[in-house]
């Protein structure tokens, strides 16, 4: 295996967390790396800020504060960047937090802000509409989202969403956005704008599926661009948990796809003024929600016939190419490591890609742009060239931090990544970047 040198620079430094999201955490002008306060991932009901690190001159602003933080709430976090402008969105928790209505899966919303960098704005807009009524209109949810994620093109966000009638079964939605900007950002809501258990938002949102058997739950999805064009309506994939009725696998994740209708952008139009059924079609009186029409669903994965079936592996949400034409993941080989898999859009034929002797410990991350791939091991580094198979070992000093959170993603430009590790021998979570040799 090849080797590659890396030159270590530990960038935040303060006595509090500095949490990175998963994916897009970096800026679309690739100089600023936005995060949360949080010390540990479960920690956002006790989280009350969003930063930006300057990578230029390693300059921390505070992007927004909620200045109204309790023991039960409502709790900021998650920060993803929009890819072609200075907007971010991350979780916020309901603004009417108290003993007994504390932040929860179901008490949570997509918050945006646009700003200047230089500059920033602290004054938020909701992501989505919320309401608590039996009956919905189209485009408003009556629940919580998180894990938000931008498509390539910024017009689509994607969340996984827990219903406040049905929180254990998660699912999947998309929130149109095309517009948000030009209708919003002039006179966005000011930070002390109360966001309680009913609120008009700036997007469309619905879900993607509906859970009913055997699906019990759906998450961790990603956008696929579609290979029909640029302007084509993206695809979503996501990991959904089966019930089998075996005994020695009674669950098991595999890949769903679904594919939009072309008139998709026309949803917010077409269902103006229009309520949602009773869901009691998808078998489930407690669902107030459902799908669009026109979307296909259809299952990618199946792996029932392996000796170990399903995703596998840590917690991970899936990436894709930029062709689209390909879907990464983690699953377990027939000995039982886990390693990172590769699944045919078009066939779902799985293909491990990583040669690892040892489980990858850590949720790994793609750069679409070079083709490239960043996996752990502990903290053994290995970027994988997902066009040739090459794996390179990153030679770096791991003694200089402790653990590591969550993956190591990549810079803009494509010599760098950055990561989530506290120093040796301090409790705090801070923000690290290497230079590739």
């Amino acid at each position: 295996m090849a080797g590659i040198e890396a030159i270590l620079r530990q960038r935040t430094h303060g006595n509090y967390g500095h949490f990175l999201n998963h994916r897009q955490a970096l800026s679309h002008c690739g100089r600023f790396l936005y995060y949360d306060t949080r010390n540990a991932d479960p920690d956002i009901a006790q989280t009350t800020r969003i930063e930006s690190l300057d990578l230029s001159d390693d300059a921390l602003r505070v992007i927004y504060d909620s200045q109204s933080q309790s023991v039960y709430g409502p709790g900021v976090g998650a920060v993803v960047c929009h890819p072609l402008r200075s907007t971010v969105l991350f979780i916020h928790g309901l603004t009417n937090c108290d003993e007994n209505r504390r932040y929860s899966m179901t008490r949570r919303f997509g918050a945006w802000t646009s700003f200047d960098p230089e500059h920033p704005m602290a004054s938020i807009a909701s992501l989505e509409s919320r309401s608590l009524q039996p009956v919905l209109p189209w485009g408003t949810l009556g629940g919580g989202t998180h894990a938000h994620s931008f498509s390539s093109d910024g017009r689509w966000v994607s969340f996984t969403y827990n219903d406040a009638l049905a929180p254990e079964r998660r699912s999947v939605g998309l929130a149109i956005v095309d517009d948000w900007e030009s209708r919003c950002s002039a006179d966005a809501p000011a930070a002390s704008t109360r966001f309680e258990e009913e609120f008009q938002g700036t997007g469309w949102a619905a879900l993607a599926l509906v859970p009913q058997d055997p699906i019990e739950s759906a998450r961790e999805e990603c956008w696929v661009p579609n290979q029909t064009g640029a302007d084509a309506v993206p695809k979503i994939a996501w990991i959904a948990r089966l019930k089998t009725g075996l005994v020695e696998h009674p669950t098991i994740d595999e890949i769903f796809l679904a594919q939009f209708p072309k008139h998709a952008w026309r949803w917010p139009s077409l269902s103006r003024g229009q309520f949602q059924s009773s869901s009691n079609s998808h078998g489930s009186a407690a669902w107030r929600l459902q799908a669009p029409e026109g979307i296909r669903v259809q299952r990618l994965t199946n792996t029932e016939s392996a000796v170990h079936p399903g995703v596998q592996g840590p917690r991970h949400w899936l990436m894709a190419s930029d062709c689209g034409r390909w879907i990464y993941t983690l699953m377990k080989d027939p000995s039982g490591v886990v390693r990172a898999v590769s699944v045919c859009v078009q066939t779902g034929r799985c293909e491990f890609i990583s040669n690892n002797q040892e489980s990858i410990t850590h949720p790994p991350a793609i750069d679409g742009k070079t083709n490239r791939m960043s996996y752990l091991v502990g903290k053994r580094l290995t970027i994988l060239d997902l066009q040739s198979g090459r794996e390179s070992q990153v030679a770096w000093e791991s003694q200089a931090f402790d653990e590591m959170v969550g993956p190591v993603q990549f810079l803009k430009d494509s010599q760098g990544i950055f990561w989530n590790a506290r120093p040796s021998g301090s409790p705090w979570l801070q923000i690290w970047t290497a230079t590739l040799q």
